[in-house]
Order: C-alpha cells, then structure tokens, then sequence
C-alpha cells in the first residue's frame, strides 16, 4: 500500500483518466503590476516539492485513507510569452482542457491574477454558463483597471458575466485592506461578503458551508484560496503579507470542506511566494491546504462508493 502522497502522483500523460489533476501556473506579473513583490512565479514549483515530499496517505482526524486516489500531474504551464494576455490565453485554453478530462483540478499558484482566467477555462468546459464561486483572501481583488493584475480578477469575472454574484461569496476579507469602493461594488452585484472577523468568531465550518451551498446552486463552481488569507505568522511567503488572517487550521477546513463537495471542480491555491518563505514554511502550509483538499475528494469518493454498496 503506498504510504506517501507522491506514490499517487502521475505525470498527466499517464494518467487519462484520474479523480484530480494539478497544474501549476507560475506567473508574478499580476503581482508586479499592483506593485507587490515578485516571486510568486516559483511558488508551484515549491508547493510541489512540499507535496511530495512532506505527506502520507492517511489522514488520522477523518480516519481517510487516500491511496485509492489517482492523481494526475499536468505540470506548469508555459507562461514566458512576452504578451500577458497570451499567458491568460494560454491558461484559460489548457485549464478548460483539464476540466473536460479530469473531474476536479487543483491549480497551484502564481499570482492571483491567474485566477482570472482558469474561472473562465471553468466556464468554458462547463459550457458557457456563468458560474459560483468562492475567495478566501486577505483583499477582494475587484479593482477596476484595464490591466490584467492581481487585484482586479475577481471584479472583471464579475463585470464580464463570468461569476454570477449571487453564487460568489469573499470570505476572510480584512477590516482595513479594502476600499469602500471595491465594497460597493461587491454589493451592487449582490456577492456575499464575510469579513475575517466573522470567521474568527463563528469558525470557519458555518460560513464555508453556507458558501459552497449558494456557489453551487446552479452548477460547478470554484474555491480559490489566497495564502495571503493566513496571518503572516503562519504564511510569511506570500506577495501582500498580513499580520492578521486565518489559522492553517482555519485553511484546512475551508480545503477539506470544498474537496467533500464534487460540485467543486476547479481549486485553487494562489500567491505564494517563495522568495519571502523562512524554513519552507509557507510552502509547507500551502502542500498542507492541498492536502486537505485532497482528503475531502477521498471522502466524497468513499462516501460514493458506499452508497452504491
């Protein structure tokens, strides 16, 4: 029986057919063009070490075995083109690929602006309807401007049709990171918001249920999950650091409850950032989330199997 997570991972070419498929996206330009520190361009590379390297497949707390799973590895997508928009192009293009072959995808990140178009390879495997999603993080990213950057993707997915904000929840949102304005038009599209400190008062359990319950009420839908969301106590190898956030407790539960959820096909972790990492810390904490979502798709797997028992 294999005891380590890496004994599950397949290069993608051998594997046609898996539960989950990870991709990396190691992409920063967002990140530099809000003026935030580079580096998250080596962020799943790192993940990915951490990955493999770190875990086993069983997971004591829900008594899980994982080893039935087959776990495809798509690689990192070729981002150097010189034009951003042909990156975008290029993810949105291969993550709609992978979730017309795999039934979950894991994207490993890279800045945030990534997200702007693995939503729309969402989108545009799941024929073109708008869909509902979920962003755990620090900031909204819903600003307005004509670049594709770390801070506007979630608003331009609203803006063009892409997310439907009934079905979109911000969650972990900080007191002081937002502007009024972002929170404005977060209500004009009527997004759900919870702010960080509702989760740290309430958990994070009664929130992320309620989400994933209006994210998929329609079809398939996304959780994305900023590492800047965690306190920078936990995550200090991120690109827009916060000394207050989420616990990796608080991280694993969100994970976990999105991979329980089969609606849930495309996950997402984002803006990691090596350069600012002490001791592998950060990239510990990120394969630790992964991980977590991993377990939750074992589970809904076993809880599938034994229902057709």
């Amino acid at each position: 029986m294999p005891a380590f997570l890496r004994e599950l991972i397949r290069p993608a070419a051998e594997l046609p057919e898996a539960d989950v498929c990870i991709v990396g996206l190691p992409l920063d330009v967002g990140t530099v063009l809000e003026g935030g520190r580079g580096g998250a361009v080596g962020g799943p590379a790192a993940i990915r070490r951490e990955l493999r390297r770190y875990h086993k497949t069983y997971n004591l707390e829900h008594n899980i075995s994982l080893d039935h799973l087959r776990i495809a590895d798509a690689g990192n997508l070729e981002l150097r083109h010189a034009d951003h928009a042909a990156n975008h192009d290029r993810i949105r293009e291969r993550v709609g690929q992978l979730l017309r072959t795999y039934p979950r995808v894991v994207v490993m990140g890279g800045s945030h602006d990534g997200s702007y178009s693995s939503v729309r390879g969402l989108f545009d495997a799941g024929g073109g309807q708008a869909v509902g999603g979920i962003n755990l993080d620090a900031h909204a990213d819903v600003k307005e401007r004509p670049d594709i950057s770390s801070g506007t993707p979630f608003g331009k997915l609203l803006r063009e049709g892409f997310v439907t904000g009934a079905r979109f929840t911000e969650m972990g949102l900080h007191s002081n990171l937002n502007t009024k304005a972002d929170i404005d038009f977060l209500h004009e599209q009527a997004v759900h918001i919870v702010p960080l400190a509702h989760v740290q008062k309430e958990g994070m359990e009664l929130y992320l249920t309620r989400a994933l319950s209006r994210a998929i009420n329609g079809g398939p839908a996304f959780v994305s999950f900023d590492v800047d969301s965690c306190a920078e106590a936990f995550a200090p190898g991120v690109s827009a650091p916060s000394a207050d956030g989420f616990t990796p407790r608080q991280a694993m539960e969100a994970a976990f409850l999105a991979g329980e959820n089969e609606q849930v096909r495309l996950f997402e972790v984002m803006e990691f950032n090596p350069v600012y990492d002490r001791d592998h810390q950060t990239a510990r904490l990120a394969a630790t989330v992964v991980t977590a979502f991993l377990t939750g798709v074992a589970a809904a797997a076993g809880a599938r199997d034994a229902d057709r028992r």
